[in-house]
């Protein structure tokens, strides 16, 4: 990790059965101006209304202007002392009303969207950009970036005829001089669709600049009356291998459960071993004729269900986690290993990977000590030899807790390496240290307080939801982050809450 990340990031570790996360912002090194295609945003979103303005343009709109660094992550919240203020930007709001609309439900006129925009991003542009100046500069760059218009000069159309990504990304190029960033999610049915557009700006937020690094993906834009994306597979450059805190994902789900096999263990679960491109992309769903199979792993099933378990609800055996794992992942990985070869090459992978081994071999404890990332990533890079990336999530409250941790391994999926790039995003500013109980079928919702035995915990569960307290109640650390990753992309027929409908873009999700 580059001396630029480490000074990104700096995190406290208070550890009484969690770990907790601060990081610090600075100066950036330039902004991505984003634009949403609102077909896509509505439908991977539970609801999708109108602003209170009205129905929104079928165009794409703004999503933000980020201030990031040349390593792919980012400063935010950088300045609680200077909130929204909308009276500083009341000559602005009609525009920001055209072209920065909100699709959030209940219909809103757009002001928590900016709030948020503003309070997340625009804050940290502070060094050179004023709040007036920071919705105008974005107001001002969609003017004279209009993507959809742009695609339609270029002869790229809803007429029916088959385009490749790379003739969407020359087109926008042609027009502005730079290769712009395409990044994409997954519709409710499971189909791939382009999401947003980035272009990048230098800091004065005036002049496009070429990205420090693009995401790229192979896909083909089928266009009939819609655009629709298909993933073409290839050869990868390396595995990220994901280990996961069961803690975090709890706290950031709806609802939480033990799997069928039992309680897991209070440890780092395997995530996946997703083959990935060296410029931050990665193929996906590359082979559909070659669907899981659970009796070719019929040996490995008691090693995955201890290392590899599922959380979801209803409680489950494993199967439709391990299935997601390799159809999107694994099937990419064809060209290296088989089914069998890949899920052992992840469990031998988490043999030699002991995280929680490597804080406890540094004298990271849970003692309540305060620890910088430096000292938590140097842990293990000094038990694995090769850097981590962490990734982080925020919990119901809006705490920064770490999530995931990602090693990089060869193609052979058997050797650990230094990895050629790191995901988006950065852990968070203020967290707060708690332990969350969970029932098998339903979160209780109540935080562990510093010097609250357990023996005190029950008897206040008691007092606060009535009935006994059962043993089926555990209680998971977590570890306290925020992450973003951009994605890669498609127009159908999307239904909107209103009269009408939106053309949505359609392509595939990083996880």
């Amino acid at each position: 990790m580059d001396s630029k990340f480490d000074r990104s990031m700096f995190i406290r570790l208070f550890i009484i059965q969690c770990l907790a996360v601060v990081s610090v912002s600075q100066s950036f090194d330039f902004f991505y101006f984003v634009q949403q295609w609102p077909g896509s945003y509505c439908d991977t979103d539970a609801s999708c209304c109108y602003p209170t303005t009205g129905k929104p343009a079928q165009e794409f709109g703004i999503h933000g202007l980020w201030p990031n660094y040349n390593d792919g992550s980012y400063p935010s919240n950088c300045d609680s002392d200077n909130p929204y203020d909308e009276s500083k930007i009341s000559d602005l709001i009609s525009r920001l009303q055209a072209d920065w609309p909100t699709l959030a439900c209940p219909s809103r006129n757009g002001s928590k969207f900016w709030a948020h925009e503003w309070n997340k991003h625009g804050t940290c542009s502070e060094p050179v950009l004023d709040q007036h100046g920071y919705f105008e500069a974005s107001l001002n760059l969609k003017e004279n970036l209009d993507i959809f218009q742009i695609l339609q000069n270029a002869g790229i159309r809803a007429d029916g005829n088959i385009y490749s990504l790379s003739s969407i990304k020359e087109a926008i190029k042609s027009a502005i001089g730079y290769t712009p960033g395409i990044t994409c999610n997954e519709d409710a049915s499971g189909n791939s669709q382009l999401y947003e557009v980035y272009i990048c700006v230098d800091t004065s937020s005036s002049n496009i600049i070429e990205c420090p690094s693009n995401p790229s993906t192979l896909v083909k834009l089928l266009l009939i009356g819609c655009l629709s994306v298909v993933c073409v597979a290839e050869d990868f450059d390396f595995f990220y291998f994901v280990q996961q805190w069961p803690g975090s994902y709890c706290d950031t789900k709806t609802s939480c459960c033990y799997p069928t096999t039992g309680k897991p263990a209070a440890d780092f679960g395997i995530h996946g071993l997703w083959p990935n491109y060296n410029d931050g992309s990665y193929p996906s769903n590359c082979d559909p004729s070659n669907p899981f199979d659970q009796s070719e792993i019929s040996d490995l099933r008691s090693s995955m269900q201890k290392e590899w378990p599922t959380l979801a609800c209803p409680s489950s055996s494993g199967i439709a986690f391990w299935t997601h794992e390799w159809e999107k992942h694994g099937t990419c990985s064809e060209s290296v290993i088989d089914q069998h070869g890949y899920f052992e090459a992840a469990l031998n992978l988490k043999k030699k990977i002991n995280l929680l081994q490597a804080l406890e071999s540094a004298g990271i404890q849970p003692n309540g000590d305060s620890y910088t990332l430096q000292n938590i990533t140097g842990a293990v890079k000094d038990a694995t030899g090769f850097t981590p990336f962490i990734e982080c999530n925020v919990d119901e409250s809006g705490n920064s807790q770490l999530y995931q941790v990602y090693l990089c391994v060869d193609t052979s999926g058997s050797d650990l390496i230094e990895c050629p790039v790191f995901p988006h995003g950065q852990c968070a500013l203020k967290l707060r240290v708690k332990v969350t109980f969970y029932k098998s079928s339903k979160k209780l919702g109540l935080n562990l307080k510093f010097g609250l035995t357990r023996d005190r915990f029950q008897k206040n569960l008691l007092r606060e939801h009535g009935g006994s307290y059962k043993r089926r109640c555990w209680a998971q650390p977590k570890f306290i982050c925020a992450s973003t990753r951009p994605a890669k992309t498609s127009l159908s027929v999307l239904s909107f809450q209103g009269d009408d409908v939106l053309p949505k873009f359609s392509s595939l999700n990083f996880d």
